[in-house]
């Protein structure tokens, strides 16, 4: 899964309100795909810092 390979300083000391839910796929079993974006960068239209988290539970 693509994703961001690291954060920015800005992102280290954001706050976990900071961050919304853009999108969430639960596509195979046990594993679900997060989308989530800060606030601002989301006003501001900034789609090249989304944040791609995997969980998987096999």
């Amino acid at each position: 899964m693509a994703g961001s390979a690291h954060l920015e300083d800005d992102d280290r000391d954001s706050h976990p309100d900071d961050w919304v839910l853009l999108a969430q796929w639960c596509g195979f079993p046990g594993g679900t795909v997060f989308w989530t974006i800060r606030r601002q960068d989301l006003a501001e239209r900034r789609f090249d810092r989304v944040e791609v988290q995997m969980h998987a539970n096999p």
